[in-house]
């Protein structure tokens, strides 16, 4: 199997501007192992036949295999890109070559792939006659492109800097987990859709240059290092650890917190969807439905999973998996209970979303009584660091929360 080798280009030379938050940080030590600013890449298409493939401006083609230029072009070109067996093909044929690394070679240069505009660099490769396709961009775009359409109405301003903290945290996770990998996180997984979407002067725009290099770190067998982070529409009261809900590492902390402002209006969000046996069933694609077990995180009272039996064999399901057979619009949060009706199952809970991370109802009540970004993330990770990754060592800031 071919593999990639991606380029190391567009190396971060950030300006070390100290902002707001960084003069908070008043106790000095070391991180085990410095992170420094860093590019990202990130999966757009995968095993795709073909995708049109575009690009406005000037470029270069470089294979990454041996980082040799083989093509440029100055006013740009659009065809439809996919793998032949003698190599890749958009519009001209390149033999031989079944990778290729598009560079834009100015600032004005856009990328587009399928009709979505990207900002940083493209990497194709194919493999038995299918393509893949990445994206690779400095940490700081990748945060904007994240969070822009998932906010088209601005939080809090300190809200959405908590937020730019925490993805940005999240994306150095991924990279440093994922080194000698050709991507570090799924675009769709990630919510990420690309530049266009980023206004110049928005509050999220404001937001992330605001807390620029700003990552929490979590202590880890003697390193702090950066750990897998979200956040939640409405905890309901408590929040679950990471592991406990996606049933994976994060090196985060261990246990949830509780938050009192969500547990104050949890009655008001609560909920509850009917669903027949069968049609369930159905959905997660087993015979029929006995019985159904809970798998309970106790300290949150958060569901991460269930157990379907039908009489011979029974079958476990994670949270998502369940969500995303009943409906996020129906099973509304993992904060439920369950009881059977004649042929059907009743879901009845509280809150809104996985609850996992920074609850942003909570975050918007501390917000509004003028709390800032630094304290609304202590209250939901503590034991944690604020670091710079663009510090230099011998002046590495960190707060403990």
């Amino acid at each position: 199997m071919k593999t990639i080798a991606v380029a190391a280009m567009f190396c971060s030379l950030f300006a070390s501007a100290a902002s707001t938050y960084e003069r908070k940080c008043d106790t000095m030590s070391h991180l085990a192992e410095p992170i420094s600013p860093k590019n990202i890449q990130i999966l757009l298409e995968r095993d795709a036949t073909e995708a049109l493939l575009e690009v406005k401006g000037p470029y270069y083609i470089i294979n990454p295999h041996d980082n040799i230029r083989i093509a440029s072009g100055l006013l740009g070109k659009r065809f439809i890109v996919h793998e032949l067996e003698s190599g890749l093909k958009w519009g001209e044929e390149f033999p031989g070559i079944h990778q290729i690394y598009i560079k834009p070679r100015s600032e004005e240069t856009s990328i587009f792939v399928n009709g979505i505009q990207y900002d940083g660099a493209i990497a194709i490769y194919g493999v038995a006659g299918m393509i893949n396709i990445v994206n690779e961009i400095d940490i700081e775009s990748y945060v904007k492109g994240v969070l822009a359409p998932q906010f088209p109405n601005a939080s809090e301003a300190e809200v959405m800097s908590a937020l730019a903290i925490l993805t940005r945290t999240d994306a150095y996770y991924r990279t440093t987990r994922s080194n000698g990998g050709f991507w570090h996180v799924n675009a769709q997984e990630a919510g990420y859709l690309g530049s266009a979407l980023i206004v110049d002067g928005s509050p999220i725009q404001k937001a992330v240059d605001s807390t620029k290099h700003l990552i929490l770190v979590h202590s880890q067998q003697g390193k702090n290092l950066p750990f897998a982070t979200t956040w939640t529409e409405n905890s309901a009261g408590k929040t679950a650890p990471y592991f406990s809900l996606f049933r994976k590492e994060g090196f985060g902390p261990e246990k949830g917190v509780e938050a009192p402002h969500a547990q104050l209006a949890r009655l008001e969000t609560k909920w509850s969807h009917q669903i027949s046996k069968k049609s369930l069933a159905h959905a997660l694609g087993v015979p029929q439905i006995k019985t159904m077990d809970l798998f309970i995180d106790h300290p949150s009272n958060k569901v991460y999973g269930i157990r379907v039996k039908d009489g011979v064999a029974s079958y476990d399901f994670d949270f998502f998996t369940l969500q995303n057979c009943v409906g996020k619009n129906h099973l509304v949060s993992s904060d439920f209970t369950i009881s059977f009706k004649d042929d059907a199952i009743v879901f009845s809970g509280y809150g809104k979303g996985h609850g996992v991370g920074l609850c942003l109802y909570s975050a918007e009540a501390l917000a509004h009584n003028g709390e800032n970004a630094i304290k609304i993330l202590s209250k939901f990770f503590p034991e944690t660091y604020l670091y710079n990754v663009n510090a230099q060592p011998e002046r590495l800031e960190r707060e403990r929360f």
